[in-house]
């Protein structure tokens, strides 16, 4: 992992920063990330400013030729750090597909791609605060796009920049996703939409020998467009799966057969099946919190880092289907009728469970107010159009809660999992041309045929097999042995033997006596999205414990 560290104190430093002389006046600059488009960028540019083609200096110069306006030209996911003596600027891709984080500590400010390096170079103590329980026990394994569950530790939100200037700090806005009435047909729309995914495509698959594939839509799409002699794909199954599966509204399908189809339809193809035991999914919770630094998507999370360690013995980068969903509507609340018309996030259905589990002293904190605040500033400057039928609102909704909520989520989760595993993880869907284009598809022609991601179906229907193309959306694998959750149950309990576990202090002891008994099944509902079910709550716990012991955190008293 290339680790970002600037900041102000007596004057500006920039770790591993590039110098760059403009106009008689000295910068620093420093990415993190990748851009995809630099020789389309380095030819437009060159005639113009004094480049020797480095990454630094094209950004560099695109920032000073286009001002703020230059998320237009640029394509990637990258944040970027420029300071002179004046101020510096920390900024974010539109997407905010690149985690960094800033504080500030006796009047200096601090700024990196990872908490724990913020914590050690600006001495700051490591505090969860009553902002940070309602964080994380509201939201929590997801979070506010601006903020950590630490106290006075903060992070960029997508589309935005940093300025700090005069030891003072603002966030300001530069993206703002573009609304317009769609004027394409069916055809028209879909032959757009499989260019626009193709070009980005291209772009993300240089250098690049392989992708993940788990024979659902997604994954399909991009490796049947990346197809070569020796491509490579990887999928992930779990110890004892194949036995203990049973279909549900999330997890429709098993992924062998399908994977399947791709491998004789694409016969180049070089596929890899790994299969994780329960004890390894379990063993690396830990390890999955480290790499995120905060508690995460538990399982969901370890099963990735696993799924990356195997991939690094052969690959350095990897394409994944990430994003798709988020631009395409294809949760289950885009167009389940009991969750579509919800008034608040979706994913979120557990608020009064969640908060029956915690120790007394903080059932009383004002979770669902808190909720509802961040909910409707969400959506506080959502634009419709005249002509937006009410499901086309209803779809713009859930697109924005998911694009700054749930797809944050797991953009930090791919990233640094990814990363710790020394693995980049690239997402052809997550790109900011082909959002813009999808955003405004119609509701009805984006549900082309009263189907999930209808019209991505209709786009890419000629190079998959046709079961595969129909194949309803599975999310990411998880685990259904039963042997796993006595794993973490066992897990938990042991945990729970040492008196000093802060999980004496956040939880209700009884309830957690039942979580454990029960192995998870006494919580009904999932905690978070379509994934974190009973075992996964345990691990998630698990992982609350260590992150409170691990990062040395201090859990305000004054709540």
């Amino acid at each position: 992992m290339k680790e970002i560290l600037a900041g102000i104190e007596n004057d500006i430093f920039m770790k591993d920063a590039s110098f760059i002389i403009y106009q008689n006046e000295e910068y620093q600059i420093v990415i993190d990330g990748e851009i995809y488009n630099e020789d389309e960028l380095f030819a437009e540019l060159k005639d113009i400013y004094p480049m020797h083609n480095t990454t630094e200096e094209l950004v560099f110069y695109a920032w000073k030729h286009w001002g703020m306006q230059f998320s237009n030209h640029l394509e990637g996911a990258y944040t970027f750090l420029i300071g002179n003596k004046e101020q510096l600027l920390v900024v974010k891709d539109p997407l905010g597909l690149r985690p960094i984080y800033y504080c500030e500590n006796n009047g200096n400010w601090y700024v990196s791609n990872s908490i724990k390096t913020l914590l050690n170079k600006s001495e700051k103590k490591a505090v969860l605060a009553k902002e940070g329980i309602l964080e994380l026990f509201s939201f929590g394994p997801g979070i506010s796009e601006d903020k950590t569950l630490l106290k006075g530790i903060f992070t960029v939100p997508m589309g935005s920049y940093l300025e700090i200037k005069h030891h003072t700090a603002n966030i300001y806005k530069y993206y703002e996703l573009p609304v317009y009435e769609h004027k394409d047909n069916v055809e028209e729309t879909a032959k757009h939409v499989k260019d626009l995914l193709l070009h980005s495509v291209n772009q993300q698959k240089q250098g690049c020998k392989s992708s993940f594939l788990s024979g659902g839509l997604d994954s399909s799409i991009l490796t049947a467009l990346c197809v070569q002699k020796d491509w490579n794909t990887y999928s992930l199954d779990y110890e004892g799966n194949k036995e203990n599966f049973h279909s549900n509204m999330y997890q429709v399908s098993m992924d062998t057969d399908y994977i399947n189809m791709m491998k004789d339809k694409y016969p180049l193809l070089h596929h890899h099946d790994l299969m994780i035991t329960q004890k390894e999914l379990a063993s690396l919770l830990e390890e999955a919190m480290l790499a995120r630094e905060m508690p995460g998507m538990a399982d969901v999370d370890s099963s990735l880092l696993w799924l990356c360690k195997q991939v690094k013995q052969q690959e350095d980068v990897i394409i994944s289907g990430e994003c798709s969903d988020e631009i395409f509507g294809g949760y289950p609340w885009f167009y389940r009728e009991e969750l579509k018309d919800l008034d608040t996030f979706p994913w979120l259905r557990s608020t009064k469970e969640r908060i029956s589990l915690l120790n007394k002293k903080y059932q009383t904190l004002e979770f669902e107010e808190y909720i509802k605040n961040q909910y409707n500033n969400t959506l506080k400057d959502i634009q419709y159009l005249d002509s937006d039928t009410q499901e086309d609102k209803l779809a713009r909704k859930h697109t924005l809660l998911c694009l700054h909520w749930f797809m944050q989520t797991l953009v930090v989760r791919q990233v640094c999992e990814g990363r710790w595993a020394g693995v980049n993880i690239r997402a052809p869907f997550a790109n900011v041309r082909l959002l813009e284009y999808v955003y405004n598809i119609p509701w009805k022609m984006k549900f082309l045929n009263d189907e999930e991601k209808g019209i991505l179906r209709k786009a890419f229907a000629d190079i998959l097999p046709k079961e595969v193309c129909e194949r309803k959306k599975n999310p990411f694998p998880k685990t259904h042995n039963p042997i796993y959750a006595q794993i973490v149950s066992d897990i938990v309990k042991d945990t729970l033997k040492d008196k000093n576990s802060p999980l004496h202090k956040l939880f209700d002891d009884k309830k957690l006596d039942e979580l454990i008994q029960s192995k998870g099944e006494s919580f009904q509902l999932p905690w978070y999205g379509q994934l974190m079910s009973g075992p996964q709550l345990l691990a998630y716990l698990y992982q609350i414990h260590c992150w409170i012991k691990d990062f040395d955190i201090e859990i305000e008293e004054s709540i």
